[in-house]
C-alpha cells in the first residue's frame, strides 16, 4: 500500500479543515477525522510499546459476547516503513493498534488503505480521493478482536459530507485480512449496520469474495 508523501500531508490538511457532522454516528463509533496538518513524519517508532495504541476500555459484551473497543489513529506518531519522495511519491506506515495488533496505513494517489495485523497486498479503499477517520473501532468476541471498522471521508465531493464505513478482517502471518463490506455513512444506523456485518460475516469471510456494498459506498 503506497502513498505519495506530499499528497499525504495535503490530505491531512484538508481533513483538518473539515467541520461537517459525522453522518449516522451519534456515538462516534469508527470515529471522525479531526487530524490537523502534519508538520512531518517520523521514521522512528513512537516508543517501545508503539503497537499498544491509545486503548480505551472495551464496552461490556452483549448477550452473544460481542463488544467494541476504540483506539486513536495518530498518523504523525506512526513509524515510516518505506516511502518515496519522487514523482508519484508514496508512504507506508506502521501504527499503534489494539492488544498489540498493529495497523499498516498506506496512501497513494490521495487514497488511503488500512490493514490490521499484517499488510495486505491489495490496496482496498474507496474510489474517490479520501482521508481516514482518527478513531478505529475494534469488534471483539469474548474479548478477542476479529474485525475493524474505520471511516473514510470523500474529499472530492462538493458537499464534503460523504463518508463510508469500511469493515475489515484482522490478518495474521500467512493469512492477511481483507475488506468485508463498505457501508455508506448516510445509511440509517450505519454504525450499527457495520457492527452487525462484522459480527455475522468477518470471522468466516473468504477473502476471495468481493466485499458487500451498501448505499453509495464505492
Amino acid at each position: 500500500m503506497r502513498l505519495p508523501l506530499f499528497t499525504f500531508l495535503a490530505t491531512l490538511a484538508v481533513a483538518g479543515c473539515s467541520s461537517d457532522p459525522e453522518p449516522g454516528s451519534p456515538d462516534r463509533a469508527a470515529g471522525e477525522s479531526d487530524a490537523a496538518a502534519t508538520p512531518g513524519l517520523t521514521a522512528e517508532p513512537a516508543g517501545p510499546d508503539a503497537d499498544a495504541g491509545a486503548e480505551q476500555a472495551a464496552q461490556a459484551p452483549d448477550d452473544d459476547g460481542y463488544a467494541s473497543a476504540y483506539t486513536q489513529l495518530d498518523l504523525e506518531s506512526c513509524r515510516v516503513l518505506d516511502q518515496s519522495i519522487d514523482e508519484g511519491s508514496w508512504v507506508e506506515l506502521r501504527c499503534a493498534g489494539y492488544q498489540g495488533i498493529p495497523l499498516f496505513v498506506s496512501e497513494g494517489d490521495l487514497r488511503f488503505d488500512v490493514d490490521a495485523g499484517v499488510p495486505n497486498e491489495n490496496f482496498q479503499t474507496i474510489l474517490a480521493f479520501n482521508t481516514i477517520g482518527d478513531t478505529v473501532e475494534w469488534r471483539l468476541r469474548e474479548g478477542a478482536p476479529f474485525a475493524t471498522i474505520i471511516r473514510y471521508r470523500d474529499v472530492s465531493s462538493e458537499s464534503g459530507t460523504r463518508s463510508v464505513l469500511a469493515v475489515d478482517t484482522i490478518g495474521q502471518p500467512g493469512a492477511p485480512g481483507c475488506r468485508v463490506a463498505q457501508i455508506a455513512g448516510d445509511t440509517p444506523r450505519a454504525n450499527q449496520r457495520a457492527r452487525a456485518i462484522a459480527d455475522a460475516d468477518a470471522a468466516g469471510f473468504d477473502c476471495a469474495n468481493e466485499p458487500r456494498y451498501i448505499g453509495e459506498a464505492r
